[in-house]
């Protein structure tokens, strides 16, 4: 009888090849230009361009000695204050391919909102866990002072307007925006983790300065960040990971801390029956929120670990990070949640 692999050893596969799965997908991005990319995307979906790393600028930002680097797409010149999105890349990934990756620079220049992506050091955010998924070593960096030095730059160079600065991080960097919330909470209007949980030290220590209107976005069918938490485990590569709580409780925790007292709504965003592999999404509503705002969850009913409307170009990657979410575009989710809580 053939061997099954267990969970355990599943585990240890996906956390060998996840830097493969990275690079895999910065190489294959990085083989088509933006234009033949763009075509590419826009030929099989009706969806808006992924980002054209071209049209973004570098800058440089020096922090505790250490010059640091992020890509900015300002909005057109004389422009009044305009709102911010942060957007965290993975871990083991550069801010490069997570602009390649959704179409939040393109709605950016359509909606005039200013789009950064700033860079890790050693391509890893310091989100407190003291673990990596991809067994490197954990950053020591002082990130979250980084980020707020990038938003303060931002505001003075760009026009960003203080009073809407948005961050959404992508597994890491989905962690990394959760301890940012928790230390630095004060500067956000809202936030959106994408492909992570909340830690459970971070939840016992989380001051969360201020009440957040939050989206969290994760698949059922993650064997990296499990849709149903995890328990603390020993040492892998030296290294211990903490217990993750479900997206659910995740969820819950963000949304309670926004003062959520409002009835649940729940409804489908896409239909299973047009999906080949009847996946979909659903929008969980909680309302009532502190100043009359709102925090939702998105389920990607079927879908791994993989940004909404990416799809996986390989299928050993596949098999390891579980199905892509091709059905819903991210970037799209994403801006419209963050833009609602402008008009409150």
């Amino acid at each position: 009888m053939p061997h099954r692999p267990s969970r355990f050893e599943h585990r240890l596969l996906a956390r060998a090849l996840v830097t493969a799965w990275t690079l895999a997908w910065a190489s294959s991005a990085a083989s088509l230009d933006d234009e033949a990319a763009a075509a590419t995307r826009a030929a099989t979906q009706p969806f808006p361009e992924f980002g054209h790393v071209l049209q973004a600028q570098r800058r440089h930002l020096v922090v505790d000695g250490v010059d640091r680097d992020y890509l900015v797409q300002p909005v057109r010149e004389g422009a009044s204050r305009a709102p911010v999105v942060v957007l965290l890349h993975g871990g083991t990934q550069t801010a490069e391919a997570v602009w390649r990756e959704t179409s939040l620079p393109t709605l950016g220049q359509r909606e005039g909102f200013i789009v950064v992506a700033p860079q890790a050091i050693g391509k890893q955010w310091n989100d407190a866990r003291g673990a990596t998924l991809s067994g490197a070593p954990a950053s020591t960096a002082d990130d979250v002072r980084f980020l707020k030095g990038v938003i303060a730059e931002v505001e003075a160079q760009d026009h960003g307007d203080p009073s809407a600065i948005f961050m959404v991080g992508v597994s890491n960097g989905g962690f990394m925006t959760m301890r940012f919330a928790c230390d630095a909470g004060e500067v956000l209007r809202a936030a959106a983790a994408s492909l992570s949980t909340l830690p459970e030290p971070m939840a016992q220590g989380c001051r969360s300065p201020r009440p957040l209107p939050w989206l969290q976005i994760n698949g059922t069918d993650d064997p990296i960040v499990p849709f149903g938490g995890q328990t603390a485990s020993q040492a892998q590569h030296g290294q211990v990971e903490p217990a993750l709580r479900s997206a659910d409780e995740t969820f819950r925790f963000w949304a309670d801390r926004a003062g959520c007292t409002g009835p649940v709504t729940r409804h489908r965003l896409t239909d299973p029956a047009r999906d080949e592999r009847g996946r979909w999404a659903e929008s969980i509503v909680r309302s009532g929120c502190v100043s009359a705002q709102v925090s939702e969850q998105v389920v990607l009913h079927g879908s791994g670990h993989a940004l909404a409307g990416l799809s996986l170009r390989s299928r050993l990657v596949e098999h390891v990070l579980g199905p892509g979410a091709p059905e819903i575009d991210g970037g799209t989710l994403i801006w419209d949640y963050f833009k609602a809580t402008l008009m409150k």
